[in-house]
């Protein structure tokens, strides 16, 4: 009978304390769904077996998340291949990233990255960390990208190169306006 009235006062005792006032500052998480793109350098022994993890971090709160990426039933990062990972953050204020990995029970536990995308569709925001380096197997502090920076979305997603042959469409507007006529007077010489 006492231990279940101790246990039912250290209840009620975490839930007031959840309450409580308290000095901390509160940090908006607007939680989104990214995807981050990873490229693993096309060098002998570039690729990894080993536990890998991206660390995110946040202006706001100063504050930063750790990620183990890890496709199930897939090897990720061979050597020269790129790989693909739907990761939730907590913010959107991203300041830099960094990468480690952790040793396992593997031989090939190396890694070596050329770059890593991280994009959001819903705010069309795209972050690049060039790595062009190999990932030390410290877990904190990660190795840092050598260069970060934002991109335009549009730049982010690697549109074709400016030589490359598209096609071009045409809104029902635009080919009426155009030929001066209705729809089926469509001029030749329109793109």
């Amino acid at each position: 009978m006492f231990h279940s009235f101790l246990i039912y006062s250290l209840l009620v005792t975490i839930v007031f304390c959840q309450f409580a006032t308290t000095n901390e500052t509160i940090v908006h998480h607007d939680g989104r769904l990214w995807d981050v793109v990873i490229e693993t350098c096309d060098k002998d022994g570039a690729g990894t077996d080993a536990a890998a993890y991206l660390k995110i971090f946040y202006e706001s709160g100063h504050d930063s998340e750790t990620f183990h990426l890890d496709n199930p039933g897939r090897n990720d990062f061979e050597q020269g291949s790129r790989d693909h990972f739907k990761i939730f953050f907590k913010q959107s204020d991203i300041v830099n990233m960094g990468l480690f990995w952790w040793p396992g029970f593997s031989l090939s536990q190396s890694w070596c990255v050329n770059w890593v995308l991280l994009l959001n569709s819903d705010t069309e925001a795209c972050f690049e960390g060039i790595f062009e380096k190999w990932i030390l197997h410290y877990r904190d502090p990660p190795t840092y990208a050598t260069r970060f920076h934002r991109l335009r979305y549009a730049d982010c997603v690697r549109p074709g190169p400016s030589t490359a042959e598209r096609r071009t469409y045409l809104r029902y507007d635009d080919i009426v306006r155009n030929s001066g006529g209705t729809a089926n007077d469509k001029n030749d010489d329109d793109d």
